[in-house]
């Protein structure tokens, strides 16, 4: 009974210290949203207009346009009911504007091709595309939760890489922190307590005031540890919903700052027991004596490149049995 007694006063000063500074800071509204810091799309999240019919996009590097369709959820195409039909068997691909397509027509796009090659070859299937221009795995994460994951797909492959990958002068969670975005401070019950938000944007606003002064010092939107959980957290949902996973590199014209990236990918596949597929040297060898990429935006694949990587994906599919 005294060892209780003597544990219960020794914890209580902690209890009455913590509950109160919590309720102190609430009342005081703090900490506060930096309005100054933004995304490039001026938010945390972000999805394509819904319902677009061969909408022309401005593509400023080249100086054209390109049409493109979606779904009523922001999704392109190919376009597919949210409700799997009966017998179905649907490969739903995540990815960024590569994935998404930029750059070319909506029958172009790896997706596109993907699912018109695999129903040559005997496999038909629906493709959803995933890819979301500008998302890294932090935005998919949230996008799956919030619509992908009602598409029921039965294979889901992970190729988000080119912007997890990008250096930038803050990283995608330290973003989200300093903007409190609702949908991310809800992902943890340590995001609704102000002290622990508190102290993170202390240490978030100082990482970022460290860095100013250091122009050169940039950091990836999503760090190798949390590219690490985020891996982790699409496969746990893919196996919530029953499907197959597996990664995917999606190829640059040079894997350039990227490199790191792949490297945990190969790493999560062999931990992971899940397939991995990366045409990146393939890439760069056959980059050498063909135009797969925009010349004024190397960072997207034109129409022939996007086919070769969809043939190569759907080669691969068909190799490790993904796809029936």
């Amino acid at each position: 009974m005294r060892a209780r007694q003597r544990w219960l006063f020794a914890v209580l000063p902690l209890l009455i210290l913590g509950f109160g500074g919590e309720g102190a800071l609430r009342l005081a509204g703090w900490p506060k949203k930096d309005p100054g810091r933004e995304f490039t799309h001026g938010d945390v999240y972000w999805v394509e207009q819904g319902s677009l019919h061969l909408e022309p996009f401005p593509h400023k590097e080249t100086g054209g346009t390109f049409r493109v369709s979606t779904d009523a959820n922001g999704l392109r195409t190919p376009l597919h009911a949210e409700k799997k039909p009966d017998g179905v068997f649907r490969v739903m691909t995540l990815g960024c504007s590569t994935t998404f397509g930029w750059g070319v027509d909506d029958d172009a796009t790896m997706p596109a091709r993907l699912e018109a090659l695999l129903g040559e070859a005997g496999h038909p299937v629906e493709v959803i595309n995933g890819g979301q221009p500008g998302h890294s795995s932090f935005q998919g994460l949230w996008l799956w939760d919030k619509t992908l994951a009602r598409y029921e797909p039965d294979l889901v492959i992970f190729g988000y890489v080119v912007q997890d990958a990008r250096m930038v002068a803050y990283s995608d969670s330290s973003q989200a922190l300093l903007q409190q975005n609702a949908d991310f401070l809800k992902q943890s019950l340590l995001h609704q307590s102000r002290l622990y938000m508190g102290g993170k944007q202390l240490l978030a606003a100082w990482q970022i005031r460290n860095k100013d002064v250091a122009a050169n010092s940039t950091v990836n939107r999503v760090p190798p540890d949390e590219y690490v959980e985020n891996i982790r957290a699409f496969k746990a949902r893919a196996d919530a919903v029953g499907a197959k996973f597996a990664l995917f590199g999606f190829p640059l014209e040079r894997a350039g700052y990227t490199a790191e990236h792949r490297g945990v990918l190969r790493s999560a596949s062999e931990v992971l027991g899940v397939p991995y597929h990366d045409p990146q040297a393939d890439f760069e060898r056959w980059s050498a004596g063909e135009t797969l990429f925009f010349p004024q935006d190397r960072g997207h694949a034109n129409a022939a490149g996007l086919d070769k990587i969809a043939k190569g994906m759907a080669q691969f599919l068909i190799a490790e049995r993904l796809v029936p």
